[in-house]
C-alpha cells in the first residue's frame, strides 16, 4: 500500500533541473511563475534542482528575497511577508521563495535602493566565498601535489579544474552583479 501511494504522489511531482545564477532572480520569478500557468506549483528548491506539485493551473507571482537572517530573526522576517500577503514556498540557503496569489498585493520590493541593497548583499557573499577559492587554486593544491603519489594526481587536477569553474562562475557573477548595481544605482539617480 505505501509503494503504491508513493507512486500516486510521484505522479503529482516533477523534478526540473535548471540553472539560474544570482543576478537572475527575476527571470527564475518568471520561469517559476510560467510553471504555475501549466499547473506545476512550487514545493522545494534545492541546488540546480526545482520540485514542482501538479495542482490546479493559474496565475501565482513569486518573489525571490537575498537575506543574511539570524536564527531569531527568521519568524519574524517570514510573518512580515505573510502579513503582506506573501508565502514562503521556499529557501535555498540565503535565498527565500515567496509567493502569492493575488495580484493586488504590493511587491516585496518597492524602491530600488531595497533592490541594490539586495544585490549588494548578494554580492559581498559571492566576494567572501570565492576567498577559499582562490587560495584552493593557488596554495592548496600546489601543496597537495607535491606531497600527492602520482596515481592521486589525475584526481587533484580534475578537482583543480572543477574549483577553477566554479571561481570563474563567481567571477562572472560578480561582474554581471556588479553591473547590475551600477544599472539600477545609475536609474534611480536619473543618469
Amino acid at each position: 500500500m505505501q509503494k503504491q501511494q508513493w507512486r500516486l504522489n510521484m505522479r503529482n511531482k516533477k523534478i526540473v533541473y535548471k540553472l539560474f545564477t544570482a543576478w537572475q532572480d527575476d527571470k527564475e520569478a518568471a520561469w517559476l511563475e510560467g510553471m504555475a500557468l501549466r499547473g506545476w506549483i512550487l514545493e522545494d528548491v534545492q541546488l540546480f534542482r526545482y520540485i514542482f506539485t501538479k495542482e490546479e493551473a493559474g496565475i501565482i507571482r513569486y518573489r525571490l528575497d537575498y537575506q543574511e537572517l539570524k536564527k531569531n530573526e527568521l519568524q519574524e522576517y517570514i510573518q512580515l511577508f505573510h502579513d503582506s500577503g506573501w508565502t514562503m514556498v521556499a529557501r535555498l540557503n540565503n535565498w527565500y521563495y515567496f509567493a502569492t496569489r493575488d495580484m493586488d498585493v504590493v511587491d516585496i520590493y518597492t524602491d530600488r535602493q531595497s533592490q541594490i541593497d539586495k544585490y549588494r548583499r548578494v554580492f559581498r557573499t559571492l566576494l567572501f566565498a570565492s576567498f577559499p577559492l582562490i587560495y584552493y587554486l593557488i596554495f592548496f593544491s600546489n601543496f597537495m601535489r607535491a606531497e600527492m603519489d602520482i596515481p592521486l594526481s589525475g584526481f587533484l587536477e580534475v578537482t583543480r579544474f572543477v574549483m577553477f569553474a566554479v571561481w570563474v562562475l563567481f567571477m562572472i557573477s560578480l561582474v554581471q552583479i556588479g553591473l547590475k548595481i551600477k544599472k539600477m544605482e545609475d536609474e534611480r539617480t536619473g543618469q
